[in-house]
């Protein structure tokens, strides 16, 4: 469990620093730049959601992630 939390962490950063790039952008833009399954990059985005460091709007039926 310790091991997919610390990877989960270290995605999660990935995942910052392309949010700092890139401003609003979807979970699979997201997934594709950084080379990671959806799957994963929602779980990343996840943990900066639990930390407040994302912000999550709905726009045209798609959810969009941006740097709070």
């Amino acid at each position: 469990m310790e091991k997919e939390k610390a990877n989960i962490g270290f995605k999660a950063g990935a995942v910052w620093k392309k949010l700092c790039e890139t401003g609003y952008i979807t979970i699979p833009e997201l997934a594709l730049k950084l080379n990671l399954g959806v799957e994963e990059t929602t779980l990343a985005v996840g943990w900066l959601a639990r930390e407040d460091k994302v912000y999550l709007e709905r726009k045209n039926g798609l959810l969009q992630i941006r740097i709070q």
